[in-house]
């Protein structure tokens, strides 16, 4: 009779010999990039195998949240543990977009800041721009140099082509400000009064509140088109003068937009938004109501969305009515506004979806020197699929959040 086998020792194993691909895997479905981080803190083998990972693309992190006062929290409500995107709360503001902060400084002085690694590009010539911009102003003067800029906008990521621009709506939305990131030429252009802008395909777009469409072309060097006086918007989607911001009772029953089926003498407010959606420019009309009298931002509702897609293969070109976003979920805010593939994002992100931010307020010095809205209580997310807003975060994040008493935007970390 054979002579039973000897069972081999058992080696002791270490949590640190973890093989590189059983942490690639990990690292697939870690939806937070804070989560992310601390798996590569957790010693060096783990540092050095995630290392060994980065030529396998890993998913997009979900999206946090920007707060006025320059921190960063993600979606769960945990604060991100690094450097704010202001250290000196009132001599700095800001706007966060996709993975950076424009920020302007208390003499007008712009620049780009990447809050995660630190690195801070000036754009000296943006700031003479914006003046410029100021001065053909009727309504503002050089006094409002840190409140001007509305919203800013990258034509490509920073690592992805030699020099990007940045483009930035200014107050009253008839001068958009644009700037090389690295040659640093800037120029003002004027435009027909603006509520949203979006680069799509190295060209600038620029929407109304009627729904107008204007395009510039900006491939050349800004300082090219400056002495060619090539610096003019073409208007590529006519206005429509039956859209308009806010309804009356009156206007939205005469145009026979039955919205409000509890039989309150409701008015309509209608934001519209900007986009580019895997090669598409979408733009989003949300409908928020609120009561007669009232006054904006104190009880807006939002209650639906309507998407549509630019098709400028004809002249005039038209908005055509989206009815799905497939695979795709929109972020949408008064500062940032990004699609992604929601399949993409590991863990929370639905397609089909717009997620959606409050609007920011029309008096901001509320937050700082009064009492303010609830800056969250109008944040949530709408299907597509069956027109139902569900909350945006669980009731006890909100809860943590509205504490804070700022508003809140989208921020999108890129992972290292």
């Amino acid at each position: 009779m054979a002579a039973p086998m000897k069972m081999a020792a058992a080696t002791p194993s270490s949590w640190e010999e973890l093989p590189e691909d059983l942490l690639g895997l990990v690292l697939l479905r870690l939806p937070s990039l804070a989560d992310r981080v601390r798996l590569r803190a957790v010693c060096r083998p783990w540092r050095a195998g995630a290392r060994a990972q980065r030529h396998k693309p890993l998913p997009p992190p979900l999206p946090w949240l920007a707060l006025r006062d320059g921190s960063l929290v993600v979606l769960d409500g945990a604060p991100v543990r690094c450097a704010p995107i202001l250290r000196h709360g009132f001599d700095f503001v800001y706007l966060a977009f996709d993975n950076l902060a424009f920020v302007v400084h208390a003499d007008g002085a712009c620049s780009l800041k990447n809050p995660l690694s630190g690195l801070t590009l000036p754009l000296p010539k943006l700031a003479p721009a914006v003046r410029r911009a100021l001065d053909e102003s009727v309504c503002y003067n050089q006094s409002y140099i840190r409140k001007t800029h509305v919203k800013a906008v990258l034509s490509s990521p920073l690592n992805l082509t030699p020099d990007p621009l940045v483009a930035v709506l200014v107050l009253e939305g008839n001068s958009v400000a644009v700037s090389a990131c690295k040659q640093h030429d800037a120029v003002t252009i004027s435009l027909t009064k603006a509520t949203d802008i979006a680069f799509l395909h190295g060209k600038l777009y620029a929407l109304t509140d009627h729904e107008g469409l204007s395009v510039i072309e900006l491939e050349a060097s800004l300082s090219e088109l400056e002495s060619t006086k090539g610096l003019a918007f073409r208007q590529c989607i006519a206005d429509d003068p039956e859209q308009q911001k806010i309804y009356t009772p009156c206007q939205w029953w005469q145009q026979q937009l039955y919205f409000d089926r509890t039989g309150t003498e409701s008015c309509y407010l209608v934001m519209r938004y900007l986009t580019e959606s895997s090669g598409r420019l979408l733009m989003v009309r949300r409908w928020m109501s609120f009561p007669q009298n009232a006054r904006l931002g104190d009880h807006d509702k939002t209650f639906r969305f309507d998407v549509f897609e630019a098709d400028l293969t004809t002249i005039p070109g038209e908005w055509t009515k989206v009815e799905s976003l497939g695979d795709q979920a929109l972020f949408i805010g008064s500062e940032c506004s990004k699609s992604v593939l929601a399949g993409q994002c590991t863990g929370g992100v639905q397609e089909d979806c717009i997620y959606f931010m409050h609007r920011v307020f029309d008096n901001p010095s509320k937050e700082f020197f009064g009492p303010c809205v609830n800056p969250l209580g109008d944040s949530g997310v709408y299907n597509m699929r069956d027109r139902k807003i569900s909350p945006l975060l669980p009731e006890a994040v909100m809860g943590e959040l509205q504490r804070k008493r700022q508003f809140l935007t989208w921020f999108f970390p890129a992972d290292a």
